[in-house]
């Protein structure tokens, strides 16, 4: 029964360890692709959905015409997160742009979304964890297993298999919990605009500029 335990773990930990899922996008208009950073900090272990996130371009750019002015504010919401997990199920995130706010102080209501549709944390660095704690994980694994079957057998065991399962499970969680997702101010980032509003030079100066 603990060998076939173990092998299901097993088995489970190393296909969240080594898949990479691909993530399925539409062809993008390179012209709607912005170069920004973080305005603000993101961390998807402590966000919560609905949490304002911001954006600031770092350089002026045309988008269907339109002059995007360096320094111009892109914020947006979390439409959607998951926590890192046991397992080695990384931290992941989904942040939907809804507001362009220009250097000027004007803001202006958009659609968009960062240049990947979800933002997970570091494949690489869940494999390098995955292969440092596996081991560990498995131990601890076997011996809590032993240890329960063992305390079973009693009635006096009984009574503390219900602690002993949670101290091997934290212990469990925290071994093979998955990359966390966390970017500081003024770490890089690609926007991906869908939709700006119609601005012309009668509604703002900082929107005329030499062709690019």
């Amino acid at each position: 029964m603990v060998k076939k335990i173990l092998s299901l773990f097993l088995l489970f930990s190393l296909l969240h360890l080594v898949s990479l899922p691909v993530l399925s996008e539409n062809d993008e208009n390179t012209n709607s692709v912005v170069n920004a950073v973080f305005s603000t900090e993101l961390n998807v272990n402590k966000a919560t959905k609905g949490q304002i996130v911001q954006f600031k371009t770092t350089e002026g750019c045309k988008i269907n015409g339109i002059f995007i002015p360096e320094g111009t504010i892109f914020s947006g919401k979390i439409k959607a997160l998951k926590k890192g997990r046991w397992a080695y199920r990384r931290a992941k995130v989904r942040i939907v742009l809804d507001e362009m706010i220009l250097p000027s102080g004007e803001k202006y209501t958009v659609k968009g979304t960062t240049k990947r549709r979800v933002l997970k944390g570091s494949a690489v660095g869940n494999v390098a964890k995955g292969i440092i704690t596996l081991p560990a994980a498995l131990v601890v694994g076997t011996a809590g297993a032993v240890v329960i079957i063992v305390e079973t057998i009693s009635i006096a065991g009984l009574i503390i298999v219900g602690p002993t399962s949670y101290v091997v499970g934290r212990a469990m969680g925290e071994l093979t919990h998955g990359i966390n997702y966390k970017k500081d101010e003024g770490d890089k980032i690609k926007l991906r605009i869908k939709k700006l509003p119609r601005i012309t030079s009668e509604n703002n100066d900082n929107l005329n500029s030499p062709a690019l």
